[in-house]
């Protein structure tokens, strides 16, 4: 009993001064990579990193998650994570662990911890420092089914929608300046769908991963104490 206390009060208590922690996290299974790359303190709680990994892969954290680290789990169905710190577990350069988030899609984040480096107290941490291409929808359905949406969107436009949009418009360009749309067009419905079809395709942009919006998202929260922000 009297092990187990010490061990929970070193578990729960920075072990070192703060530093900083270089992490690279990387999305399994989908290709080209989708990766992000932070700086965070050293006595970042684990329920805090699950909050700015939240953040950086712009996911709304509606479903469970789990940390694995040193073998053991840690979140939904694991540890309590609020007051363990990444600090007490003294994870060297090079070194990995794991954070599983919704586990119908299991989206699987393997985090690398790059350099542990000075803190610089002129700077705000969080911060992320690199990243590459969008996180992908939440409700995707995994990184299978993600995959292939990729491949329809890069090899399948929507060439038909396309079509209905082109036909409209030359209808216009030779209809008389004093008709109306509807009286050129008639029914509106198919125009409507293909416009809507379009814009889903242009909104869909999975090679664009906006850094500057998940810093300003990282600066918005208050990461200190232990819980979640």
């Amino acid at each position: 009993m009297e092990y187990s206390s010490r061990y929970a009060l070193r578990m729960n208590q920075p072990i070192e001064p703060p530093s900083v922690y270089q992490l690279r996290i990387v999305l399994r299974e989908i290709s080209p990579l989708i990766w992000r790359r932070l700086l965070v303190r050293s006595d970042t709680t684990l329920a805090h990193l699950h909050t700015m990994l939240q953040i950086a892969f712009d996911w709304s954290d509606e479903h469970l998650h789990t940390f694995h680290l040193h073998g053991k789990d840690y979140g939904s169905n694991g540890a309590e994570t609020r007051h363990v710190r990444l600090g007490t577990f003294r994870l060297r350069r090079g070194e990995r662990f794991r954070y599983v988030y919704d586990y119908g899609a299991c989206w699987q984040c393997d985090i690398r911890l790059e350099a542990i480096l000075p803190r610089d107290p002129t700077r705000f941490y969080p911060v992320c420092i690199g990243a590459k291409r969008a996180a992908p929808p939440e409700e995707c359905g995994g990184a299978l089914a993600y995959m292939e949406r990729l491949d329809q969107h890069r090899l399948s436009p929507p060439l038909d929608a396309m079509g209905v949009v082109a036909e409209a418009i030359s209808t216009l360009l030779e209809t008389a300046p004093q008709t109306s749309v509807r009286e050129a067009l008639g029914d509106l419905d198919d125009l409507r769908d293909a416009v809507d079809c379009l814009e889903a395709y242009q909104a869909f942009q999975p090679d664009h991963c906006d850094r500057r919006h998940i810093n300003r998202q990282l600066q918005s929260r208050i990461w200190e104490g232990d819980e979640t922000p």
